[in-house]
């Protein structure tokens, strides 16, 4: 399940987490003179619709209406792949039974495994990358369709669930949805260059991606949002972290604060990177990796490419400190990003709160600068992206959250009206909250509906620059 902490918790003051989890909704697509069909569906759906802009007819390469999309794919996506390797993983070469006490053994056997599992090429292993090679949406596209027999995709559009192993082996003619937004992917000349989830288990841990796209001319840090006990224990930890992103005197900016930052995220990017040859934390570590691919990635190199970086929920909110740990570097011109484009622009979804209100005044001075950009879209009565969380909630973490604050514009996302847009905006968990609809507002699916909505066209024109000028300044 694609949830955190808070909002199970929250979710938990009147009933159980899974019966919350919401069925494949259909929201019709908008005609190209931008008007609803009149159809059931339509009228089911209260008169919402999907735009039907397409990536490659947006006006402007960098306009909302091209990366609120894509990055939210990339961040559904992030979820998809790892469940997806980790089942191949755990059972290539394994002996299996069709059922569990007279079922006929095998052998599990996937076919082209190296297709997305890199780890047995002959290529030279590189210090800052889990892969050895890059691998692709078609090489993703073509493993599914080899091996559909060995997996059952989650019930839930969107991915909302796990994918689970297949034990019975049955064929299947129909692809996934997995297939098809891999498909869509195919349109753009797109390669992953790394994705890290080495140590990584069925309860959690850091996972991320590097993805470089050579059609938008980006390259994006993704991380994974909350899937089990070990994310759950790191998201309700909001004890302040005031040396990991501010280890001297020179990494803090703006004088006489004492800048603080999520304990439990700030662990999983500052903590030693096992397996590392040099025993750098996981930061340092990616960081050289995207820093490599602007120096000598002969694709990019000269090319004018930008960085994203992007995750929903917990990966949201390791998108934000990344983002601005890159910012924050750049601004002192250190060597460890010489190569990485002057702005670092992150767009998160349904992320907590990391840090405290001195944290945001030095979010708000690399934004002055030019350094650091952050869209953070929420969903209205999504209470993880909230503050001062309230009990029996707040029994069940440690730290403060009322001394958490959001950062950067914030693009708070309605079910049936234009979203409204507004600098930082931060919400509390009281405001937030519904019994019946907070854990639904928190899922990928809910958002991917949302984002969508076709009273969100005009405001997806504008690109990051215009919005942060719609939006107001910095200071309040």
């Amino acid at each position: 399940m694609k949830y955190s902490s808070i909002s199970i918790l929250c979710a938990a003051l009147t009933a159980s987490a899974s019966a919350f989890v919401s069925p494949r909704t259909v929201v019709p697509i908008a005609h190209e003179n931008g008007f609803c069909p009149t159809t059931i569906a339509a009228a089911a759906n209260q008169g919402r619709c999907r735009s039907n802009y397409s990536f490659l007819k947006a006006a402007q390469e960098d306009s909302l209406d091209v990366v609120i999309h894509d990055l939210l794919k990339i961040s559904d996506f992030v979820y998809s792949f790892a469940n997806v390797r980790r089942i191949v993983k755990e059972n290539e070469g394994e002996q299996r039974s069709t059922s569990r006490w007279f079922g006929e053994k095998y052998t599990v056997a996937f076919d082209t495994p190296a297709l997305i599992l890199t780890q047995d090429g002959a290529q030279e292993q590189s210090k800052d990358k889990l892969f050895k090679y890059v691998v692709t949406p078609d090489a993703i596209k073509l493993f599914m369709e080899k091996n559909r027999k060995w997996f059952k995709e989650p019930v839930t559009d969107g991915n909302a669930g796990d994918w689970e192993f297949d034990k019975t082996v049955t064929e299947k003619t129909e692809p996934f949805l997995l297939e098809a937004a891999v498909d869509a992917a195919t349109k753009d000349n797109m390669k992953i260059v790394d994705y890290d989830d080495e140590f990584c288990k069925g309860k959690g841990g850091l996972v991320y991606g590097v993805v470089v796209n050579l059609t938008r001319k980006w390259i994006t840090v993704a991380f994974r949002g909350t899937i089990g006990s070990t994310d759950i224990m790191t998201d309700r930890d909001f004890r302040l972290d005031h040396e990991s992103l501010f280890e001297s005197e020179d990494d803090i900016f703006v004088s006489g604060g004492k800048p603080g930052t999520h304990m439990g995220f700030t662990t999983y990017l500052c903590d030693e990177k096992k397996g590392d040859q040099d025993g750098r934390k996981c930061l340092d570590r990616i960081l050289s990796c995207v820093n490599e691919e602007f120096k000598s990635n002969p694709d990019v190199v000269g090319k004018d490419f930008d960085l994203y970086v992007t995750g929903h929920s917990l990966g949201g909110g390791l998108a934000n400190l990344f983002a601005f740990k890159a910012a924050q570097l750049k601004a002192k011109d250190d060597e460890s990003v010489k190569y990485l484009p002057e702005k670092i622009t992150a767009l998160s979804y349904a992320s907590p709160c990391v840090g405290n209100d001195d944290y945001n005044k030095e979010f708000q001075y690399l934004e002055k600068k030019g350094n650091l950009r952050h869209v953070r879209i929420a969903n209205e009565q999504d209470v993880v992206p909230t503050n001062n969380i309230i009990a029996p909630a707040s029994l069940a973490i440690k730290g403060n959250s009322k001394l958490y604050t959001q950062n950067g514009v914030n693009l708070h996302l309605h079910p049936d009206k234009e979203v409204e847009v507004d600098y930082r905006a931060t919400k509390d968990c009281w405001s937030q909250l519904s019994v019946t609809k907070s854990l639904n507002a928190h899922m990928v699916t809910e958002y991917y509906k949302r984002v969508e909505l076709l009273a969100n066209k005009k405001v997806y024109q504008q690109t990051v620059e215009e919005l942060y000028n719609a939006a107001g300044d910095f200071t309040n």
